[in-house]
């Protein structure tokens, strides 16, 4: 799937950032061999291909990696130096730490912080000026990179347990969940990702002639990393969305396995090495589908709650508010109004 909304909305905020410092954007575009009509007011959608070439042109134009959204300005192709220190490291952790040691020798507008648990890592995003960050880009934009760059070290989609993000969504939350890689929870004390830790010890395969060659791709790329393999995750979840759209039912791990010829004891194994169980994927499934019903205006949301499975309506407002941090009324406001903006805490009724 594509990230309409969510691409869009990071083009308008380039745009908002460079008008604000007084540049000539049409000027810029022109030069920059971008039609300015492409991305101009009337356009309703901003494509991934000219939303990354925007985005390179107001950098160099602002000469800020952070777009104008931080106190300070961070010189462009950071994350170029980055990556080129990334492949000479053995494991994804080693990775890591050089890539945030970087960061907080170049800037100390923005900071990473990685962690080990039990079973999960985070990578914690802390931002200096958070209240210049009004369209959240740098929230989004700096913390979804770090799954996809670790991706095209090793080779493979790189599976995010969680996402979360300090402030409610601005857009369908499907379009989160497909840019971060995994399931995204707002109004979260914190804005990270969190990952299995066994991923840690993942080797970097990747050499610097393929950074060398595969950087301008990467940077081609918003929600797909060239030259990775797609989870299990990934391919399992896709089968089992596409049964729940023409049956209303999911597959068992028995059908599913007999699918892929194995048995569902493999299968079970090779999700589990991606941090995640057959029951979790489908809980998470079933919370894509909610939220979807919930974009749909000519569904009473009485009715979501009762396709929902939920035994009382109070059910579907709890799961969504942990979900989104708003009430079922409240989502399908911004959504459907289109707002970006979250509604007021107190309208907090189903209907």
């Amino acid at each position: 799937m594509g990230v309409p909304n969510l691409t869009t909305r990071y083009a308008r905020a380039m745009i908002f950032s460079a008008e604000r410092k007084g540049l000539d954007l049409a000027q810029i575009c022109r030069e920059g061999g971008l039609s300015p009509e492409a991305i101009g007011p009337d356009v309703d959608y901003i494509g991934p291909d000219t939303l990354i070439h925007l985005n390179q042109l107001i950098k160099v134009a602002l000469d800020d990696d952070f777009c104008g959204f931080a106190g300070d300005r961070c010189k462009p192709g950071s994350i170029a130096v980055i990556c080129e220190a990334m492949v000479h490291e053995e494991t994804i952790a080693d990775a890591l730490t050089s890539a945030f040691r970087l960061y907080a020798f170049i800037t100390d507008e923005m900071s990473f912080e990685l962690r080990e648990e039990s079973d999960n890592a985070t990578i914690t995003l802390k931002l200096s000026h958070p209240e210049i960050d009004t369209f959240h880009y740098l929230h989004e934009w700096w913390l979804m990179v770090w799954p996809h760059i670790c991706g095209w070290l090793i080779g493979e989609e790189f599976p995010v347990t969680a996402a979360c993000l300090p402030y409610a969504p601005n857009g369908p939350v499907s379009e989160y969940d497909a840019a971060f890689w995994g399931p995204c929870h707002f109004m979260q004390p914190l804005a990270q990702i969190r990952f299995p830790v066994t991923l840690l010890k993942r080797r970097v395969i990747r050499t610097l002639t393929d950074f060398r060659t595969d950087l301008f791709n990467y940077r081609s790329e918003v929600i797909h990393v060239p030259g990775i393999r797609r989870s299990w995750k990934a391919v399992i979840k896709k089968r089992l969305t596409e049964r729940l759209a023409n049956t209303e039912c999911l597959l068992s791990i028995d059908e599913i396995a007999q699918e892929f010829n194995m048995s569902s004891k493999t299968l079970r194994r090779r999700l589990d090495d991606e941090g995640i169980t057959f029951r979790e994927l489908k809980e998470e499934i079933r919370r894509e589908a909610i939220l979807k019903l919930l974009s749909e205006p000519n569904i009473p949301i009485g009715e979501v709650s009762l396709r929902a499975g939920f035994s009382e309506r109070n059910g579907l407002v709890r799961a969504v508010r942990t979900w989104v941090g708003v009430s079922p009324k409240e989502y399908r406001s911004m959504i459907v109004g289109g707002t970006g903006e979250s509604a007021p805490a107190e309208a907090n009724l189903l209907n």
